[in-house]
Parts: C-alpha cells; structure tokens; sequence
C-alpha cells in the first residue's frame, strides 16, 4: 500500500512538472518527453513491485503452514517411534520374566521327582529292613522255643546251670517260651542276681512265660 502511494505521488509530481513547463515554456516538448518516459517507467517499476509482493507473501505463507505441518509430522513419528521402543521393551521384560518363571518351575519340579524317588527308595528299604527283622525275629522265636522245649526235658538243676551260663537276652527267651511250672522249677536253681537280671530283661520286653 505504501508502495502504491509512492507510485501515486510521482504520477501528481510529473503532472506539477507538465504543467510548469507548458505555461513557462522553458523547455522544449523534447526535452520533457525523456524525462516524462523516466518518471513514468519509475511509477511501472512500482505499481510492478506492489503487484508482485502480494504473490510473494502468498508464496511465502504456504510454505511456511507446509513447514509447520512437517514438523508436527516429525514430532507426531518420533512419539510413536519412543512409544513403540517402551512397549518393547515391557515385551522383553516379561518374557525375560515368563522365562526365568518356566526355569524355575522346571527345578523345582525335577526337585520334586528327586525327593519323591528317594522316599519311594526309602520305603523300599523300610520295608525290606523290615521283613529281614520279622524273619529274624521269627527265627528267633523259634529257635527260642525250641531251646525252652530242651530246657523242660533237662532237669532243674542242671537246666538252671545251664542259663546261669547264658547272657541275661537268651535266658530270658528261653525261660519266657518255657511252660509256667517248669520255669519255676528251673527258678530255684539260679542265684538271685541272675533271677533279677532275667525277670527285669523278660519285663523290659513287654513278655510272659507260658
């Protein structure tokens, strides 16, 4: 608009100029001419550069709102780029997690199984401790009764001589698996002291002569 002005002005100043000129008569019609062609290619030059200026700015503008748009693009991408990087990350710590979850449950199982073999291996031995004592005890039972049957064919004096000469366990077996009134007859023919040892080993195993 200020350029317009300008334009405006010359035009009125060249018209001043005409003016004097033609009522002085100074100068010669060839000699304005240039002068008039001067001013007027001046007020082109103008009304050229105001008309040109707006195409400028509305050149200008939307490069500038395309500009704009870019960066917020940028900025939009580089969000979702930092957004993608987290969840991934969240993604790797949890499998990393899931996974160190699955080793454990893996030992502590094959723990388990370890443990449970060797209960079931120790119950097998248990049980065949056991049986080998049930036999042992069996056999002792009956080499007890056998021995207590020798015992009530022997007589007393000699009988109770002989378990004077036994440890107290083995007199105490053979007298619980002899019959009452034999043992009794046996009874008088050991010291006392033997007597105690034999009863208190025969109370000891929860026993009873016959």
């Amino acid at each position: 608009m200020k350029k317009l002005l300008i334009a405006i002005q010359i035009v009125i100043l060249i018209l001043v100029i005409a003016k004097v000129v033609s009522v002085a008569g100074f100068v010669k019609k060839s000699d304005f001419m240039p002068a008039l062609s001067f001013f007027d290619g001046q007020a082109m030059a103008q009304q050229n550069v105001a008309a040109t200026t707006p195409g400028i700015v509305s050149a200008v503008a939307p490069a500038a709102t395309a500009q704009k748009v870019k960066d917020n693009s940028v900025g939009d991408l580089s969000h979702e780029r930092d957004l993608a990087a987290a969840l991934l990350a969240k993604k790797n710590e949890l499998d990393s997690r899931e996974n160190t979850l699955r080793t454990e449950e893996q030992r502590l199982l094959a723990l388990r199984k370890e443990i449970m073999d060797k209960i079931t291996l120790l119950k097998a031995q248990e049980e065949k401790l056991s049986a080998i004592l049930d036999a042992s005890q069996t056999s002792e039972l009956k080499r007890y009764k056998e021995m207590a049957k020798v015992y009530e064919a022997t007589p007393p004096a000699k009988a109770g001589s002989m378990l004077e000469k036994l440890d107290i366990k083995t007199a105490a077996g053979i007298t619980m698996n002899m019959k009452k009134d034999k043992a009794g007859a046996i009874w008088g023919f050991i010291s006392p002291q033997k007597a105690v040892d034999i009863t208190r080993e025969i109370t000891r195993a929860g026993g009873n002569t016959n």
